[in-house]
């Protein structure tokens, strides 16, 4: 009994592991679903389908090898590009080569020496108001908030 003490960790008592390990096994929780049902009967399992013809499996092997011995050459960078398989569904999808880069209009050149348009509201040339003197100092805060916090009892 010390022994199985010592395997089990600090926050799980011996008692429940032992009550995990031999108890109930579902401990309240629902039964998996089909538990209720019989085995399943082995002898309706479908008969298993038809291998094709000798001469479409042979084709199939050659050109499964065929595949596997281009794999192992690498494809060089900027070199031809290997042609996708025959029946593949996305044979003709796919292009061979990305599509080439957008052309974008030229932006308007600005001329250097042209004056910039003054905001809606206000007369061209003129200076923008500045803030108030931003070294006064700032009003004093209210006398409540200057009292000392209450005492914590």
């Amino acid at each position: 009994m010390f022994l199985l003490a010592g395997c089990v960790g600090a926050a799980e008592a011996p008692a429940r592991f032992l009550d995990r390990a031999f108890g109930t096994p579902l401990d309240g929780r629902p039964p998996p679903p089909g538990s209720g049902e019989p085995y399943p009967n082995l002898a309706s399992v479908p008969p298993a389908p038809p291998r094709g013809a000798p001469s479409e499996r042979e084709a199939l092997t050659r050109s499964l090898a065929a595949a596997r011995a281009a794999s192992r050459e690498p494809v060089t960078p900027g070199g031809a590009l290997p042609p996708p398989p025959a029946g593949a569904e996305s044979a003709g999808q796919v292009p061979l080569r990305p599509p080439a880069a957008p052309h974008l209009a030229a932006a308007p050149r600005l001329r250097p020496e042209a004056p910039m348009a003054a905001p809606p509201g206000e007369a061209p040339g003129a200076a923008p108001e500045l803030p108030a003197d931003p070294g006064a100092p700032p009003a004093p805060p209210p006398a409540e908030f200057l009292a000392p916090p209450p005492p914590r009892l």
